[in-house]
């Protein structure tokens, strides 16, 4: 079987795809620091600054959802962000713990929810 001889123009071209590719996939493997939630404007948050925001919303009527009827979709997302906080341990099973825990602060008082 007989292998086609390569040009230069050939060689030139490999080398060039091969260049492309690597510069096309640097992107994928670049560390994107806290950028760990997306954030209106096209910019990003790490999870503690959003869950510390929500949960300092959420502290601000007592950690009691059913004083706003927004607060149910607080309490969804801070359970949700719970879930995705990887670099401090806290028990996503009570919420107003988690808040706690997340803040350093006492502002929900330590019950099941």
């Amino acid at each position: 079987m007989n292998m086609p001889k390569l040009t230069k123009r050939d060689i030139v071209a490999i080398i060039g795809l091969i260049i492309l590719i690597i510069i096309l996939t640097i992107p994928t493997y670049i560390d994107k620091g806290d950028c760990e939630v997306a954030r209106p404007g096209f910019k990003c948050a790490s999870v503690k600054d959003v869950m510390t925001e929500n949960c300092d919303y959420w502290a601000k009527y007592g950690c009691d959802t059913s004083a706003d009827v927004s607060l149910k979709q607080i309490e969804w997302y801070i359970g949700n962000l719970c879930k995705l906080e990887k670099k401090v341990t806290l028990d996503c099973n009570n919420l107003k713990l988690a808040c706690n825990q997340i803040t350093g602060k006492e502002e929900c008082t330590v019950g099941l929810p």
